[in-house]
């Protein structure tokens, strides 16, 4: 960024020495500092401070060079004249639009530069590539309201693209502009595509693509209107507060925009509604001081506290006793939990004020003991020639229960899911691996694969060694001999008998089990393998020769065997016979 639009920004008493001595406690490092530019990178909690904008009015407040109250200017001022109305076709494609208008903004080259830079850096953080947010900026003086926020058909509209000439229909720019070209597979699988256009059918934006030419913003442009549009409603609402802050902060005054939105329950489901955008309210917190100091291990007064806050951009301090009640900028997204609120008190406070405390207790760290018996399992499968994957623990029932032909189970289910194959927590690590298996079948045999996975038993995180084979020489034989080889490594006596579990050929697999007497004569079985509970013995895992239904549905073309072993389980018998 520029030395001289930071000294502009951050106003009277800006000293650049000071700054890069103080800046790195409010969480940042100071890169650089070559000519006219200043370099510095920011912990990604922050993206308030992806901009000039934002990192000077931050330090303003936390230097002291500025103590005058931000509620009063950074506010909306009012309602504008603009309406958004939302197609009811956007539900499977890209529901979530919010707006702002920012009017009398002074802008010049090095305002132009933040405002881009802004964009893209939320675009790769909290619009993860634009894909959960995308974000436009145009100027609003050639649009005639209200704008529709609309899905359209490939060639139903043309437009000219952002510094492109002549009209171009929306296939043409996924083929051929640059950001088309970058961005396409945002909109895969997808008949028709959001545009956002005015009551003239002049389009603003191609989201998450490509604005148009006709709302660029230049030096000239006094009025900007923003746009979010994305798949999640927090993600949208912290980027156009961001927006609208960066633009407040160039002189600008802000104005509500109404959204109007479709009526019915699969808006509703997703926390949709119309209404006045943005939601630029600053939000009451109430912090515990007793809590805070017993963190902090400082006894911070009423008054220290408040003063830390403001240091770190918050209003409105009223002390209640062993509360204190503040208002948070609208801004600040990153604040969820009291620990947020703790963790500004000590920043404002500031870190250097705190006293170094001895240990009144001598301790000696070491490994957790799952975690030493997962190395020691990693190194008798990679000693057997297999190669350790990592893969997500949610999933979806289909894969979990049908597939492996196991009755389903009641479960947590994640609510509003964004997709139909990530709607639960994993109860078995072998239907990950057989995915990644399906993903690689063109690879050549044998593939050996296997995952170190937590998985969910009720409510608990449970460890379990998920193990797939796939070869032309996979059979129950096999993958029993790897089974014994893994457990005498680790110097475990197990039992092993018949079992009928839906993933595997009758007759070719079996419970791996341990005595019930091992572990004291449990009365209760509460591992992951439930459907071993009839056994005799405590289930340790189960191992055998996979189903030709289930390779075929795996589209993988040669025989497979597995097996999955409860560590948590493992780690308890392998005490046993150690100690004992």
């Amino acid at each position: 960024m520029d030395i001289d639009d930071l000294k502009s920004l951050a106003g009277p008493g800006f000293d650049l020495e000071a700054f890069k001595e103080e800046v790195p406690m409010i969480g940042a490092s100071v890169e650089k500092v070559e000519g006219r530019e200043v370099g510095i990178e920011f912990f990604p909690s922050r993206p308030d401070l992806f901009c000039v904008e934002g990192i000077a009015r931050a330090y303003r407040r936390f230097s002291g060079i500025d103590r005058s109250p931000m509620l009063e200017r950074m506010k909306v001022e009012g309602p504008s004249k603009i309406t958004v109305d939302v197609d009811p076709g956007l539900i499977g494609i890209r529901p979530v639009i919010g707006c702002a208008l920012v009017e009398n903004v002074k802008l010049d080259q090095n305002a132009l530069i933040s405002i881009m830079n802004l964009q893209e850096k939320l675009h790769l953080t909290i619009g993860r590539k634009r894909k959960k947010v995308a974000i436009g900026i145009h100027d609003v003086s050639p649009l005639v309201p209200p704008f529709r926020y609309r899905a359209v058909h490939p060639k139903e509209v043309e437009f000219v693209p952002l510094q492109k000439q002549g009209d171009w229909d929306l296939e043409r720019i996924l083929r051929y502009h640059e950001k088309g070209k970058d961005y396409a597979w945002v909109l895969d699988n997808l008949d028709r595509y959001p545009v956002i256009m005015d009551s003239q059918d002049q389009v603003l934006s191609f989201p998450p693509i490509i604005n148009g030419e006709l709302t660029k913003v230049t030096e000239d442009t006094e009025n900007i209107f923003i746009d979010c549009t994305g798949l999640d409603v927090r993600a949208v609402s912290q980027c156009v507060n961001i927006i609208s802050s960066q633009l407040l902060e160039r002189g600008g005054l802000l104005r509500s925009v109404k959204v109007v939105r479709p009526k019915g329950s699969e808006w509703e489901a997703l926390g949709l509604s119309g209404g006045l955008w943005p939601d630029f309210r600053w939000k009451e917190r109430v912090l515990d001081l007793g809590l805070t100091r017993r963190w902090l291990g400082k006894d911070i007064s009423p008054e220290e506290a408040s003063e830390a806050l403001f240091r770190m951009g918050y209003e409105g301090m009223v002390s209640e006793g062993s509360l204190l009640r503040c208002q948070s900028p609208p801004w600040r997204g990153d604040i969820l939990h009291q620990t947020d609120i703790i963790e500004d008190v000590a920043i404002g406070y500031g870190y250097g004020r705190f006293e170094g405390v001895g240990s009144r207790v001598q301790t000696t760290g070491r490994e957790r003991a799952i975690r030493t018996l997962s190395s020691m399992v990693r190194e008798s499968l990679i000693g057997m020639g297999y190669l350790e994957i990592m893969t997500l623990s949610l999933t979806n029932e289909d894969a979990q229960f049908r597939m492996m032909g196991r009755a389903e189970r009641t479960l947590p289910k994640v609510q509003n899911p964004i997709s139909v194959e990530h709607t639960m927590l994993r109860v078995s690590a072998v239907p990950s691996i057989l995915q990644v298996l399906r993903s690689n079948k063109h690879r050549d045999l044998p593939q050996n694969l296997f995952e170190v996975a937590d998985v969910q038993v009720g409510n608990l995180d449970r460890k379990v060694l998920g193990v797939v084979s796939v070869d032309t020489k996979a059979s129950f034989t096999e993958v029993k001999g790897k089974v014994q080889r893994l457990l005498q490594d680790l110097q475990v006596v197990f039992d092993v008998a018949p079992a009928d579990l839906g993933c595997y050929i009758r007759g070719r697999a079996a419970s791996i089990t341990v005595h019930k007497d091992v572990l004291g004569k449990r009365q209760k079985y509460d591992g992951p393998f439930p459907e071993l509970s009839g056994t005799e013995g405590i289930p340790l895992g189960h191992m055998g020769e996979l189903h030709p239904s289930l390779i075929a549905e795996m589209e993988l073309a040669s025989p497979a065997s597995a097996f999955e072993l409860d560590l948590d389980l493992l780690l308890s018998v392998r005490e046993h016979f150690l100690v004992h």
